[in-house]
C-alpha cells in the first residue's frame, strides 16, 4: 500500500506540475501576443504577405483574386498565429514575462508608438544605407587584397 500511495503522490505531483506549467505557457503566450501587437510585428508581418502576394501573383497569375483572397486569409489567420506559436519557446528562452511586460509598456509610450511606427521606415532607409556600406567594404577588401 505504501508503494501505490508513494506513485499515486507522485503521479499527482507530475499532473500538478504540468497543469502549472501548461497556465504559465497560456500566460505567456498571451502576453507574447500582445507584445506583437503592440510593436507593430503583426502589422509588419502582414505588409510582408502583402509583398509576397504580388511577387506570387506574377508567377501563379491564372489565380483568381478569390483565390489570392483565401490564401491571404490562411496566412493571415491560421499560419501566423501558428508561427508565433513556433516562435514562444524561443522567446521564453530569452525573455520573461515580465520582460515583455516591459516591453509592452515602453510600446504603449509616446515614444514606443512612435518608434513602432517608425521602425518599418528606419529599417527601409537602412537598407540603402547598409547596401552601400557593403559596396564600399568590398572595394576596400579588394584593394587590400591586391596589395597583399
Amino acid at each position: 500500500n505504501l508503494l501505490i500511495m508513494k506513485r499515486l503522490s507522485f503521479l499527482l505531483l507530475l499532473f500538478c506540475h504540468f497543469l502549472l506549467t501548461a497556465q504559465v505557457s497560456e500566460s505567456y503566450q498571451n502576453t507574447l501576443n500582445e507584445m506583437i501587437r503592440v510593436s507593430g510585428t503583426g502589422e509588419a508581418f502582414i505588409s510582408s504577405v502583402q509583398q509576397m502576394k504580388k511577387m506570387f501573383k506574377a508567377q501563379f497569375a491564372d489565380l483568381k483574386d478569390e483565390d489570392w483572397n483565401s490564401i491571404e486569409e490562411y496566412i493571415n489567420k491560421e499560419s501566423f498565429p501558428n508561427l508565433i506559436n513556433q516562435l514562444s519557446p524561443v522567446y521564453q528562452k530569452h525573455l520573461s514575462e515580465e520582460d515583455l511586460k516591459t516591453i509592452i509598456a515602453f510600446y504603449n509610450s509616446e515614444a514606443g508608438k512612435k518608434f513602432a511606427e517608425k521602425t518599418p521606415l528606419i529599417a527601409q532607409e537602412s537598407m540603402v544605407v547598409g547596401k552601400q556600406w557593403g559596396i564600399e567594404l568590398g572595394q576596400k577588401i579588394q584593394e587590400l587584397a591586391k596589395k597583399q
